[in-house]
């Protein structure tokens, strides 16, 4: 099921549901309040930026066991 306005962006509820665990508000609450909408974006860039710096520490490590 989506939740939205007509003319809003559609969720779903796991959308909904991953959005309220991580950062304590919903998507109706987030559109309505910027300071707080840059800050869940700055949260999420920064997780991303975190899990790209894992994900090539991984594959490095898995590369150098290769040449072993």
């Amino acid at each position: 099921m989506m939740t939205g306005k007509d003319d809003a962006p559609k969720y779903t509820e796991h959308m909904e549901k991953g959005l309220r665990q991580n950062h304590g508000i919903g998507h109706d609450s987030l559109n309505a309040n910027l300071d707080k909408k840059i800050e869940v974006e700055k949260s999420r860039e920064k997780d991303h930026k975190e899990s790209q710096k894992i994900v090539r520490e991984v594959s490095n490590d898995l590369h150098h066991s290769r040449e072993r």
